[in-house]
């Protein structure tokens, strides 16, 4: 793989360029989606006008760990089915002191290139696919690899530092053609608190392992082994939990402490997590079998979606503020607000439950023939007053909802989204887009090879990684 300059405008719009351009702010991008919260947001800012600056062309497209799902399904009628494993479908990339890091599915290493020029630093081979970025800390780069050991090496040189493989045995199985360990690290290398996190996992009828290791000496500190699951997609951490994926299943709970199991997060699955700040775990899609895509809010661990996104492709939480594309349009949510409206809904649709039960109890009882009937009929009808009153409350709190909506606007679909300053970053079918997050507005658009799934901004530059396995470098002239 190689970088090759040119200096060809691609990202031109005349509401940009006339406006005075903001002054950058660099930031790192030093994991995948930039944080352990994998929430895609950065406070880096891009120039008003952009130009390639560079591309990095893989001769060979990503080969994805899992197969794409049926093309329809003749039981449930559906077609256009989803994948929900699939979490490596491009070169997903990090950035971090002038170099960019990505992993490979093609060749089994990990590549370290020059941001400013795309050339090709160092190149540190794995044994088996590394299908998720390194994570950047300390000068260090961390990174699973599907032979089924954690790599750290440095940063800087590609020198390795350390590697750990959980599973006693060296076994290898076939996969695609390919040899791969029966206990893949395919969740990425999470750091936190002075601790590397990963999962080793491939399917449910094995033991699977959840290890935390001293980042710096790679010493384990505790190795989970839960059985029954499949630790898949990246790792999400919390300050006391770790979020993990599971594709098909629900996304599971564990201490970040110790990595005992704190339970799961029911009706919600897919390799597609993301944490909010205030700790709400976003997630899809639900079902692979699903007619259109579904995002779910929940408030884990233990219980389920608190909004529901019906038809959403892509959401990104930012804040107070949910941006998600949904029937065609990008769309700007004021969660905070739309948020405590739900939870009005929920609370009176419960006092109603709640009122009419209690009020069913008690016309029992006065059939039943027992005493004071008058008292409790008058405590029935009270009861029945308040269910009412809550019920004819609920449609009031819904017609407020459409007003927590501050803006949307016709864009298609994308394959990803992250917000970088006051502009949102959309991946496209041969296209990256700009949209203001104030207002929704088309900003500027470049062209590509490919379906863009993976975006990052870092030092002023934005890097789209697109399923051919292209990466692209844009940047101020």
């Amino acid at each position: 793989m190689r970088g090759n300059s040119n200096g060809r405008p691609v990202l031109l719009a005349v509401a940009v360029a006339a406006a005075a351009p903001l002054p950058l702010a660099a930031e790192d991008w030093p994991t995948y989606r930039h944080d352990n919260r994998r929430s895609g947001v950065t406070a880096d800012r891009l120039s008003g006008q952009l130009v390639e600056r560079w591309v990095c062309r893989s001769p060979v497209a990503p080969m994805t760990a899992w197969a794409g799902p049926a093309k329809w399904d003749a039981y449930s009628g559906n077609e256009g089915l989803q994948s929900m494993r699939n979490f490596d479908p491009a070169f997903f990339v990090t950035a971090a002191g002038g170099k960019v890091y990505f992993g490979s599915s093609v060749d089994h290493a990990v590549h370290c290139l020059d941001a400013a020029t795309g050339e090709e630093l160092w190149v540190a081979f794995a044994g088996g696919a590394v299908r998720l970025p390194p994570t950047i800390s300390d000068g260090r780069a961390y990174f699973g690899a599907d032979d089924g050991f954690a790599y750290c090496i440095d940063a800087g040189s590609g020198a390795e530092l350390w590697k750990y493989r959980p599973a006693e045995s060296p076994r290898l199985i076939p996969s695609d053609g390919k040899l791969i360990s029966p206990w893949p690290v395919r969740t990425g290398v999470l750091v936190q608190g002075g601790l590397a996190y990963f999962g080793a996992s491939l399917v449910p009828w094995e033991t699977s392992y959840l290890c935390g290791l001293d980042a710096t000496s790679g010493e384990p500190k505790f190795v989970g082994k839960p059985s029954g699951v499949t630790l898949q997609g990246a790792l999400l951490g919390a300050p006391d939990r770790l979020y993990v994926p599971q594709g098909r299943s629900v996304p599971l709970v564990y201490s970040a402490v110790d990595g005992r199991s704190m339970g799961s997060v029911s009706g919600m699955g897919g390799t597609f997590c993301l944490l909010t700040e205030d700790e709400r775990l976003v997630a899809m899609p639900s079902s692979q079998k699903s007619p259109g895509d579904v995002i779910q809010i929940a408030a884990p661990p233990g219980r389920g979606a608190m909004m529901r996104f019906a038809g959403a492709d892509r959401l990104l939480v930012a804040g107070s503020m949910a941006y998600f594309h949904q029937g065609g349009s990008l769309k700007a949510l004021d969660r905070a607000a739309f948020g405590k409206l739900e939870d009005e809904i929920l609370k009176l649709s419960q006092r109603v439950k709640a009122a009419r039960g209690e009020a069913g109890k008690i016309r029992k009882q006065i059939a039943a023939g027992g005493g004071g009937r008058g008292e409790l009929e008058r405590r029935a009808a009270e009861l029945d007053a308040e269910a009412n009153a809550a019920s004819k409350a609920i449609p009031a709190a819904k017609a407020k909802q459409p007003g927590c909506y501050r803006w949307s606007a016709e864009f298609p679909a994308p394959f990803d989204l992250i917000q970088a300053g006051e502009v949102l970053l959309l991946g496209g079918d041969g296209e990256v887009l700009a949209v203001g997050a104030a207002d929704g507005k088309r900003l500027w658009s470049a062209e590509v090879d490919g379906k863009v799934y993976g975006l990052a901004v870092a030092g002023g530059k934005l890097f789209a990684s697109t399923g051919l396995g292209h990466i692209y470098c844009f940047a101020a002239p």
